[in-house]
């Protein structure tokens, strides 16, 4: 690839090497006996695919490959392969000027988004979209112009084998290539991973195996395995006869995942016309303010600044919102809680015509840098923040279990944490809310969202719109009851089981058994959601299979629910004493594995924070946590701290290096002294890597 200048090399060449099952498996799908094919690998980078050829002997008419990193290309001639000729050249260039034609594309091709091409890159990706007849935009990425491309140097009859970012089967700047593959090729199978499969990057990928063969027929397929050895089972002969006729109205390929009888549901519905959310009202992102920790503020910061002319009432967290109406009391006990409940309204002027409190503020904006923000910097007064509308109705953008939907009746503003519903007016609000809690609509909101790391459900405003919805005025009934249940924390099944008698079975007509399916699908979906973990790359010799058993902690949920801090100590002076120390026996402690580039400071007791991995066990009962013991591999524990915060944060705060979006859990400790003389072996009982225990417990052991 030809790139621009001053890139890193990782994000110049967007190349991660593809393990070698997985090339085997596309190769052994691909080649299918054949003895007379004309192979292409468009980005060989090292050679895995033709040395999985050399290694199986495998007889092929001819194999082309191509890699623009001269060493690469190098590397790869040298595996000797007979009948192969790799080319040092730039795959966007050898697409647009070769004439050969190819029985069989395979590959992993590079991940590089577009501000890393240089000009004339750019303008090559064009003319290979452009002779498809498709049109590239600012946010495709490489990886897309390479699939592209491969299918236009296929044979009439031909196959594509590649890796891909799982992104391709719904990030929107896909939505085209989508459309082009299920149109171009006959037969689509999708292969997705439990597991990652890459060692060195936390980038969920899948195994787009295409054939077009001629015929009318459009079938689509998704399987999953665990992970790359699982091909190793998988007969690729059951990858023939897809059984799934491609819709070309859904937008998105996570639809694929669910069986026949499912989608025969789904489809019923589309044919019963079912209305959606923007069938009763617009759906818009938040307030952008440009600098969310500036522009929304406590009570403390409006009273000390005297803001009150200009302050609004605001909602910015999901945490803040447990209920299905938002109301003057809801944002009463956000305001007594110290939440930012505020968002600042400056008008025009503000610097000029506004008191002294206001003007002290934004002075204090600008020596902080707020006003040369990148929103902000834009701005004629960089204070004014634009499109401040109060909606009818909240839909969070990001969510664990279930979207929530929360009619705003004390009329809040927020921010693009949230979207904003403004309700038609013919529609009654409550029953339109009220509709929406059914597992339909849960379903489809699974389905037309994506996965946003952690396990979270992201929705946009288009998405949302999208989202089937069985309004009915008689919904209203429900709204009291949901509410008060949404209040009781009662789990989203105890809703559902109410709620669905009324709007699926008996308001839209569906039977029991589609009413009962309608709530597998969504769990289905829902599950396989939050069942992606990410494995994480400093994964110890300690850690065991059995980890998977328990779910990991969403850390972007904690966040929300924990802004601040999730435990602040202090020591308890009710407590005795133990072993020289004074504990509390009746305190939770976290004892911890400590990785061996950590160990000096826990030996010199001069540690004063313990991050923990990108992992952390959901069942650890975080706003209990008082004391810490780390654990020292071939030791055990000893050493005890007190944990004076538990918050989320980042690795490396403040350091050279450090990454805003690598967060993790943050311990700030300070050290007591030693619970044991000597160092006293444990179990270490959740994935072997921690313990959530209490003092009694580790006294008695």
């Amino acid at each position: 690839m030809q790139l621009i200048e001053n890139a890193s090399a990782e994000k110049l060449r967007g190349a991660y090497y593809t393990p070698e099952d997985i090339a085997r498996f596309i190769l052994k799908w691909g080649v299918n006996g054949s003895t007379e094919a004309d192979i292409l690998e468009p980005s060989c980078g090292d050679g895995i695919f033709l040395e999985c050829l050399y290694k199986e002997r495998a007889t092929f008419k001819s194999v082309t490959a191509v890699e623009f990193e001269k060493t690469e290309a190098d590397k790869t001639a040298a595996i000797g392969l007979e009948g192969a000729t790799v080319i040092n050249t730039d795959f966007h260039k050898f697409c647009i000027e070769t004439s050969k034609r190819f029985d069989l594309v395979v590959g992993n091709p590079p991940y590089i988004r577009y501000q890393y091409y240089d000009e004339g890159q750019q303008k090559l990706a064009d003319e290979i979209f452009k002779r498809s007849g498709l049109k590239r935009t600012k946010l495709t990425n490489a990886w897309v112009t390479f699939v592209v491309g491969s299918c236009s140097l296929l044979k009439e009859k031909g196959k594509l084998g590649f890796v891909v970012p799982s992104e391709l089967l719904q990030v929107k700047y896909a939505q085209q290539l989508r459309k082009f593959l299920a149109s171009f090729f006959n037969k689509i199978n999708i292969i997705s991973f439990e597991d990652l499969v890459f060692n060195d990057i936390q980038q969920e990928v899948v195994l787009l195996l295409c054939e077009k063969n001629g015929s009318a027929e459009h079938l689509i397929e998704h399987i999953e395995v665990k992970d790359a050895d699982g091909l190793c089972t998988l007969d690729p002969a059951r990858l023939k006869f897809p059984t799934k006729k491609i819709d070309f109205h859904t937008d998105k390929w996570t639809y694929y995942f669910l069986d026949k009888e499912e989608l025969d549901l789904l489809e019923k519905v589309r044919n019963l016309h079912v209305d959606t959310i923007s069938t009763f009202s617009d759906v818009e992102v938040g307030i952008t303010t440009g600098a969310n920790d500036y522009f929304t503020v406590p009570a403390s910061i409006v009273n000390l600044y005297q803001l009150e002319e200009i302050a609004r009432p605001m909602v910015g967290r999901s945490v803040q919102v447990n209920s299905l109406r938002f109301t003057a009391q809801d944002w009463q006990n956000n305001v007594n809680a110290g939440a930012k409940a505020f968002l600042l309204v400056f008008p025009p002027e503000s610097h000029i015509k506004g008191n002294d409190g206001v003007k002290a503020y934004l002075s204090t904006g600008e020596s902080e840098g707020v006003n040369k923000g990148y929103k902000t910097g834009i701005r004629d007064y960089w204070y004014v923040i634009p499109s401040i509308k109060q909606s009818d109705a909240l839909f969070l953008r990001r969510n664990n279990l279930f979207p929530k939907f929360v009619l705003n009746e004390v009329g809040a503003y927020t921010t693009d944490t949230m979207h904003r519903v403004f309700i038609h007016p013919d529609v009654n609000k409550r029953a339109f809310i009220a509709s929406y809690y059914n597992s339909l609509s849960f379903a489809f909101a699974e389905i037309l969202g994506r996965n946003f790391g952690g396990g979270c459900l992201e929705l946009m405003p288009s998405e949302v719109g999208g989202v089937v919805l069985p309004y009915k005025e008689t919904n209203e009934t429900l709204f009291d009851r949901i509410d008060q249940m949404l209040r009781e924390k009662k789990t989203a099944d105890e809703i559902l089981d109410i709620t669905d008698e009324v709007i699926l079975h008996k308001g839209l007509g569906l039977s029991i058994e589609e009413t009962r399916l309608c709530r597998s699908i969504w769990h289905k979906v829902m599950g396989r959601r939050l069942s992606r973990k990410a494995v994480e790359k400093e994964e110890t010799e300690e850690t065991s299979p059995t980890m998977n058993r328990i779910p990991q902690l969403n850390l972007f949920e904690t966040l929300q629910q924990y802004p601040d801090a999730i435990v602040k100590n202090e020591v308890d002076e009710s407590s005795r004493k133990a072993n020289g120390l004074v504990v509390d026996t009746r305190k939770n402690v976290l004892i911890s594995l400590v990785k061996s580039d950590n160990v000096e400071q826990y030996l010199d007791r001069s540690a004063k924070i313990y991050y923990t991995g990108k992992k952390f066990p959901s069942c650890v009962a975080l706003n209990k946590l008082y004391y810490f013991m780390p654990y020292i591999k071939q030791k055990g524990i000893r050493d005890l701290y007190l944990i004076r915060i538990a918050r989320v944060g980042t690795r490396k705060e403040g350091q050279p290096g450090e990454d805003k979006n690598d967060i993790r859990l943050v311990f700030e400790i300070e050290y007591l002294g030693e619970l044991f003389k000597e160092y006293k072996p444990v179990t270490l009982d959740i994935w072997h890597t921690f313990t959530d225990t209490t003092m009694e417990k580790v006294l008695s052991k």
